[in-house]
């Protein structure tokens, strides 16, 4: 049995497949590895694009839109992308220009040649209600098309908050000839009345008390309202011999109004010193980015040759700050205590502007039966400029070069190694909900990344990956007087296994580990103020699906497993949040509504309603969910 290792650079040039049926959706079956899959409304794996290894590669700034660069500032709704694929360890091989965090792959959806239309209704988790439209609309065959979707969420949240959203999203494809595909898309998502999630900081060196989970004991009046929009244009086509890729994005945020709900001090009997919750108004993030790319391919025999030239650019405004801080004062932990809405008072914003062009050139190497190789440099040029209401910072400027490499072997027809070297300018954390810089983001800082691993294909339809890896970049984090701020450097090294497909007729599994070893070195390390371990950093994470289908049976049965390590809870490294396991079932029927398909999909979470605490970065906790129940109607018309 041959291991194929596929060549993302050739996939990202070519069409995608037809728009597939929402009955169909199933992230446990057409996962191919575990390190992150999202289909649908279904996500699975132990990455996801907000952590990777370890790190946010949304935050790092390494989206990609059907493989071309993306600089996101809002979430892209589901109406939009049909999928996301985490490209990272061996997943990334043959993917030009990968990123030392691991890159957050997004797919749009797109029309088929047949008109279809998906319906999804679903109740629950926590009796929200929820509806989606998704329509593929074929106007000349497979030619020209428009693929639509609106999506209402009546949603009810496990801490008790009720926000409402509306999503929207339409992309025409048009394909006058053969190779060629122009893609213009547009897409919102409208929140309105999303109360803020109580932020529970503690008094000492100890957890907080346990709560009853499910009830709303923030304050009304502190919600998130605002508007996200992500718009473009995506054009591929072969010229001259030429493989021509090229897509321009914009990507908005418009923060109406946004509150931070911070419970201070408080005590193992749940008493809290003070009540501090910290409202905006009128922030915007926003980016125009894009990727011009050209690729070409030669033949010799076995072996297949392609080079590729990229230029890459973005242009990122953010304004924000102004905040106004309201001490509501002493109060109890999980009991309703709700308090006036006073009038806000807000202040002048602070205002950055991004500027990055990034020009890049590689080769990679395609042999049969022997493996593949992979090189390319790129030099970046990056400028930062920051203006605050005490006048203008200096500004930040970086020209470096950045090297990847990459390359995977063939050891027998059943086996590969890979191992890969990249170095990236990413986009640094930004200031956490406590720090007195809330919000502030440093410049861009250097990361690096090693890994190296095998890949055993078990059976055509079940592999294995084991894999180790190593990423060093700055840490950032609050100082003791809560500002945010460079406070030496951070290496993660891990170990990161995996095992996807289908062992059975009908049982198809993924499940994956992640080991990690986090360490920071610098100043405030030598001199005892704080431990090794950065703040929220896991030691270990676990998930387990299974899914199997009764044979001639419309009836399938699945099973969710997820479990972490301990979890380091203070600076200090002498708090832990202790390991939790959490477990989901649920099952799949499928029917007729005259001659379309329909599925009945039920699921309860935490079946055992376990009950923990998670822990951020900054040193807040957040209780995890309790025992839920959703039940989905989907039907393809």
């Amino acid at each position: 049995m041959r291991v194929l290792i596929c060549s993302a650079a050739a996939a990202l040039l070519c069409s995608t497949s037809a728009f597939a049926q929402r009955t169909t959706d199933n992230a446990t079956t057409q996962s191919k590895d575990a390190f992150g899959k999202k289909v649908g409304d279904e996500q699975i794996g132990i990455y996801n694009p907000f952590d990777v290894r370890g790190f946010s590669a949304v935050d790092a700034g390494n989206t990609r839109i059907e493989g071309l660069y993306f600089q996101q500032e809002a979430n892209p709704t589901d109406r939009l992308i049909e999928g996301s694929t985490m490209r990272v360890g061996i997943s990334a091989q043959g993917y030009p220009f990968p990123a030392p965090t691991g890159i957050a792959d997004y797919s749009l959806r797109k029309p088929g040649d047949k008109t279809l239309a998906s319906v999804v209704l679903r109740y629950g988790p926590f009796d929200a209600q929820v509806g989606q439209l998704d329509l593929s609309l074929p106007i000349d065959g497979s030619k020209l098309g428009v693929q639509a979707g609106v999506g209402y969420y009546n949603d009810n949240q496990h801490f008790g908050g009720t926000p409402h959203y509306l999503s929207m999203g339409v992309t025409p494809v048009w394909r006058p000839a053969e190779g060629v595909e122009i893609i213009p898309f547009w897409s919102s998502i409208q929140t309105r009345s999303q109360e803020a999630q109580t932020l529970v900081f503690t008094a000492g060196d100890y957890l907080p008390p346990r709560v009853k989970r499910v009830v709303f004991a923030g304050q009304p009046w502190a919600i998130y309202q605002g508007n996200a929009w992500n718009t473009g244009l995506i054009a591929k086509a072969p010229v001259a011999g030429f493989d021509i890729a090229a897509g321009v994005f914009r990507s908005v945020s418009h923060d109406a109004r946004n509150a931070i709900d911070l419970l201070l001090g408080v005590t193992p009997d749940g008493n809290a010193a003070n009540r501090l919750v910290i409202v905006d108004s009128g922030d915007v993030f926003a980016a125009t980015s894009g990727e011009l790319r050209v690729s070409r391919n030669f033949d010799e025999g076995k072996r297949r040759h392609s080079f590729i030239a990229t230029v890459r650019a973005r242009d990122q405004r953010r304004r924000y700050g102004g905040s106004d801080p309201i001490s509501l004062g002493p109060t109890v932990w999980g009991e309703v205590d709700y308090k006036p809405r006073p009038e806000f008072s807000f202040g002048e914003k602070t205002r950055d502007h991004v500027r990055q062009t990034t020009f890049g050139i590689g080769y990679q190497l395609k042999w049969l039966d022997v493996g593949e190789f992979g090189i390319g440099v790129q030099k970046t040029d990056y400028s930062k400029d920051v203006l605050t209401p005490a006048g203008p910072l200096p500004e930040s400027k970086s020209s470096p070069w950045l090297l990847n490499a990459n390359a995977a072997i063939e050891v027998t027809r059943a086996v590969a190694i890979y191992a890969s070297y990249a170095r990236g300018l990413e986009e640094s954390p930004v200031a956490s909900e406590i720090a007195v810089n809330r919000n502030e983001a440093p410049p861009a800082i250097l990361t690096e990344q090693k890994d190296a691993g095998v890949r055993w294909a078990v059976t055509d339809n079940l592999s294995a990956i084991a894999g180790v890896f190593e990423i060093t970049k700055p840490y950032f984090n609050l100082d003791s007087v809560n500002r945010f701020r460079q406070l030496g450097e951070l290496r993660h090294r891990g170990v990161e296994l995996s095992v996807a497909g289908q062992v059975a007729p009908g049982l198809n599994i993924v499940a994956g580990t992640l080991f990690l070893d986090a360490q920071v070195t610098g100043e405030l390390v030598d001199s005892g103020a704080m431990g090794r371990k950065p703040v929220a950093s896991i030691e270990r994470h676990s998930i387990a699906s299974i899914d199997y289908r009764f044979p001639d049976s419309p009836f399938s049965v699945d099973a969710f497993l997820e479990e972490t390590g301990r979890r380091v809870a203070n600076a200090a490294n002498t708090l832990y949040v202790p390991p939790r396991a959490v477990l989901a079932i649920g099952g799949r029927y499928r029917f007729k509504i005259g001659k379309s398909n329909a599925l009945i999909r039920a699921q309860v979470g935490n079946i055992f309603n376990n009950y923990g605490y998670g822990v951020g970065g900054s040193g807040f906790f957040v209780y995890n969910q309790p025992r839920r129940l959703s039940v989905t109607l989907t039907t393809d018309i």
